[in-house]
């Protein structure tokens, strides 16, 4: 094994929502450390070009190489979105996107033809699902739909809340559940809020969790590319953020159920 090995697992999302990814790569890759970065100063992504998230990203996997990680992970639909392969062969470690997992996901459903994909504006505008999920098989349907109001009401706390409820109501309207056969949480956050969507849908729909399926693609990378760390590794995770210090951490320690997590502000224009 290499000494890299022992090294950290960077993720990092425009805020809460890739703690969801956090959670399911801690469940089965116990062994691992992470280095988790919300910018929480710049959240939401979704209502921004591709332009500036691009900044936005080059500026936290700069962050993140300068911590020695041996593997990133764009735990944001959005940023996953936007990001070209140029852009990866610059960063010069592995990448791990929020997309690619789901997708393969999907392509190993049997009986799906018609998928729905609920997003931020920039990702359902760039149609990465739709032609990913197309690639090699034009007899699948995809239909976005952006839920806007879930990443700021999810931000702010309000999982249970009525007014989360009158969202999902509204994005998830009966026009758009009746023509889908799967639907793809196309956003770290919307885990979150899994249970008022899957409450709401009245017929058996397939929910493709982005978090859950984002976390076992990186186990498999980790065994395939011998990168997985031992049972000795004795770092310990490290949390931060943009602003809203005091907000995260509250979630960070009911969402992720740990005790005494410290989180440091970081600047990183």
């Amino acid at each position: 094994m290499s000494q890299n090995n022992k090294h950290y697992i960077g993720i990092f999302d425009s805020g809460l929502g890739g703690l969801t990814v956090l959670r399911e790569l801690k469940k089965i890759l116990p062994q691992e450390k992470f280095i988790y970065l919300g910018d929480t100063a710049r959240v939401p992504y979704g209502n921004k070009s591709a332009k500036t998230i691009t900044q936005y990203v080059l500026q936290i996997t700069e962050f993140l190489q300068r911590k020695n990680v041996k593997m990133i992970i764009v735990a944001c639909n959005t940023a996953s979105s936007v990001i070209s392969e140029k852009i990866k062969q610059q960063i010069n470690i592995p990448i791990v996107d929020v997309i690619t997992p789901s997708v393969l996901a999907i392509k190993k459903l049997s009986g799906i033809t018609n998928v729905g994909v609920i997003g931020t504006e920039t990702t359902i505008n760039s149609k990465q699902y739709n032609k990913k999920i197309t690639l090699n098989n034009n007899e699948v349907n995809v239909f976005g739909q952006q839920c806007s109001l879930f990443v700021p009401l999810i931000e702010e706390g309000l999982i249970e809340h009525p007014i989360t409820k009158q969202a999902v109501h509204l994005y998830l309207n009966n026009e758009f559940c009746e023509k889908i056969d799967a639907l793809i949480l196309g956003c770290t956050h919307y885990p979150m809020i899994k249970k008022v969507i899957k409450s709401h849908l009245k017929r058996k729909i397939v929910v493709v969790d982005s978090a859950i399926e984002t976390a076992q693609y990186t186990k498999k990378y980790l065994l395939a590319h011998n990168l997985e760390s031992g049972a000795k590794n004795k770092l310990k995770d490290l949390y931060y953020v943009t602003d809203k210090l005091s907000r995260f951490e509250d979630i960070a320690t009911m969402f992720l159920n740990e005790a005494n997590i410290k989180i440091k502000l970081v600047n990183l224009t």
